[in-house]
């Protein structure tokens, strides 16, 4: 991922023979995709109710131009679909085809190294294929405004789409002047809670049996209900799944690193963990929750025998994992499992596993003896 501003000190955009800009600069350009974006959000959940077919197009649009927004701002060819044939002319007066969400998403990870957790890919191409399905087929709840199935099923995808695309705005360089747009369009999201009122009623019973087992209810950071099935706490680790939207996260529980605090800080997977304790203001930092979850032979321990480092394919993030408890957790999107895979090229280890024939395909962090083969 390139730090800083990429624009810091450019040049304006090339004039044309009656002094007038001949294109928008690359940071008019990226504003005027941001915006556009939120303009289709602020379009999709008007229509709600009323369309859901617009509503979806809408919506999945808004994802495509925050993907492409982010690669603009990486650099302006990325957004093409041939970069190699790329003409700045043409790009700036729109006179060129640009890639696919999902290109977007491979190309901020292998291009630009920037991680986005798999749950939000999922989350991203579910809305992307309902999207196709309702602008090439006739969807059965189109003209059915009260039909509680499918609009149960596009208030879920869309609450799950809205918690990703914030979640990422906020942590991503550029997108600080927008934090008003984010605002606005989590207020107005309000009204999806609305309508999932009834399904959170329905989930009375499950919730209720849930509770007498012993188990805990958390508030969901994605619908906003007390409607999160906490599974029982597995060392620092407690599994979470929404009964009302399409939440699954994992929620942690650590200690302040203040001896005279101690207070319990507990977080979840999506918003990440907060920086001080609320208690007594003390930091908290990636060395202190490696620290305490890290109950493996990792770097704080004595020994290094057969040690092996372990990334993170969900995110990206390279050496963030660690045993907790014989459970593997990233330290950077806290996505877990109970077994890794070793590559057989680079030796390095994975979360979740590794391709069968890893020593010729790779892994995600390295090409594999393939590369060798590959065209120059």
């Amino acid at each position: 991922m390139i730090d800083g501003d990429p624009w810091a000190g450019s040049a304006m955009a090339p004039k044309s023979e009656d002094n007038a800009p001949a294109f928008l600069t690359e940071k008019a350009l990226f504003h005027a995709l941001t915006k556009s974006a939120f303009e289709f959000l602020n379009k999709a959940i008007d229509e709600f109710e009323t369309s859901s077919k617009f509503s979806t197009i809408h919506f999945a649009t808004a994802i495509e131009l925050f993907l492409k927004a982010k690669l603009m701002r990486e650099h302006w060819s990325l957004i093409l679909e041939k970069p190699d044939q790329a003409d700045r002319a043409a790009f700036f007066r729109g006179n060129a085809k640009t890639v696919s969400p999902a290109i977007a998403v491979e190309r901020l990870h292998k291009i630009a190294q920037i991680s986005i957790p798999k749950e939000f890919k999922d989350t991203f191409e579910t809305i992307s294929k309902h999207r196709n399905k309702m602008v090439h087929f006739a969807h059965a709840g189109e003209h059915e405004p009260a039909n509680l199935t499918g609009q149960t099923k596009i208030a879920e995808e869309q609450c799950a789409g809205w918690l990703a695309i914030k979640t990422l705005l906020t942590q991503w360089s550029g997108f600080k002047k927008y934090r008003t747009d984010i605002v606005r369009i989590s207020a107005k999201m309000e009204g999806h809670r609305t309508f999932l009122e009834r399904v959170f009623e329905s989930k009375a019973e499950e919730l209720g049996i849930h509770r007498a087992a012993g188990l805990n209810i958390g508030k969901c950071p994605s619908c906003g209900f007390d409607a999160v099935k906490l599974g029982k706490q597995h060392g620092a680790l407690v599994e979470a799944d929404c009964a009302v939207c399409r939440y699954v996260g994992t929620e942690v529980h650590v200690k302040c690193s203040n001896d005279a605090c101690g207070a319990d800080i507990v977080f979840n997977s999506y918003g990440g963990h907060p920086v001080y304790c609320e208690t007594c203001d003390e930091q908290l930092d990636k060395d202190d929750l490696r620290y305490q979850l890290d109950t493996g032979p990792g770097y704080h321990k004595d020994t290094m025998i057969d040690y092996i480092h372990i990334n993170c394919a969900s995110c990206i993030s390279y050496h963030s994992v660690v045993e907790h408890e014989k459970v593997y957790v990233c330290l950077e999107c806290f996505d877990t499992s109970d077994k890794y895979g070793v590559c057989g090229y680079c030796g390095d280890g994975q979360l979740g596993g590794v391709d069968e024939f890893s020593s010729f395909t790779g892994c995600e962090f390295c090409d594999g003896a393939s590369a060798r083969y590959a065209d120059d």
